[in-house]
């Protein structure tokens, strides 16, 4: 992770979108276990970063992006090509972009990124679908309804069996949160995440499933989190890959605040 200031540095000037902390490279790009290649081209600097992951018959582009002195030469396409080839050899046998839950960059390519999607569909990619991110300004907000708390260990084997049930692919983005100490539980009926793969970042959040006479552990788990984030010095929470829109315009006024793009493309 030495090289994640260097990367950090270089989305700001090749990621409008998307300019990560040095803390968010870490969790989102570098902090994988599965098979991954990271891939970067140096001349006077950084002049474009790439990196792929592979997760069983699958593989994503997690992230790629050249510096916009040197677009349009080439590079991207050689990134691409190498990532491909990596994943190919892993046994993968297709690959998407962006979406590579539970350790990810973004939930796809950015929709107003035009020549992202350009350079994708050129390259034999098809879109697939699409995700939204919701924003909240971190101002004003209500007060829990809901004593919540911080989750630790035992907090989290209380949750654990009915998020395994119900949401086993969250487990894993569950389990950082907790490390990092940026997950917060409503006894052992709810829970919400924040700052786990990005700084920023809110999500995943899930109550139980069984829960009908206990309202309010949802917005509860949302409205404190939303909290330590504004203490941590956030001014606003992007809710990444969200699906529940009327629960968070209800709760929080949340807006669609970006739209992304699934892509893929088989590598058989």
């Amino acid at each position: 992770m030495a090289d994640a200031p260097l990367v950090a540095a270089f989305t700001r000037v090749a990621c409008p979108y998307d300019l990560l902390t040095t803390s968010s490279v870490e969790r989102s790009i570098f902090a994988d276990d599965d098979p991954q290649c990271v891939l970067a081209i140096h001349d006077t600097g950084l002049e474009a970063f790439g990196a792929g992951v592979v997760r069983g018959a699958q593989s994503w582009v997690k992230f790629l992006a050249v510096h916009p002195r040197v677009q349009r030469a080439g590079l991207g396409s050689l990134l691409l090509e190498r990532i491909e080839a990596f994943c190919r050899d892993q046994g993968a046998t297709s690959i998407q972009v962006g979406n590579s839950a539970p350790i990810y960059v973004v939930p796809g390519v950015d929709v107003r990124a035009t020549e992202a999607v350009c350079f994708f569909e050129a390259h034999g990619y098809n879109q697939a679908g699409e995700a939204v991110n919701l924003g909240v300004p971190l101002r004003e907000l209500a007060e829990p309804p809901l004593l919540c708390e911080t989750a630790d260990s035992e907090a989290l084997e209380r949750i654990r069996p009915w998020v395994t049930e119900t949401y086993p692919h969250w487990i894993p983005e569950l389990e950082r949160g907790v490390a990092l100490g940026t997950c917060v539980v409503h006894e052992d009926l709810g829970f919400a995440c924040y700052d786990v793969n990005r700084e920023g970042w809110f999500g995943p959040i899930a109550t139980r499933p069984d829960l009908h006479q206990k309202r309010g552990v949802g917005t509860s788990t949302l409205l404190t989190a939303l909290h330590r984030m504004r203490d941590r010095g956030h001014e606003r929470a992007e809710i990444a890959w969200a699906t529940a829109l009327p629960f968070y315009v209800k709760s929080v006024g949340a807006r669609v605040s970006r739209v992304f793009w699934h892509f893929n493309k088989s590598l058989a």
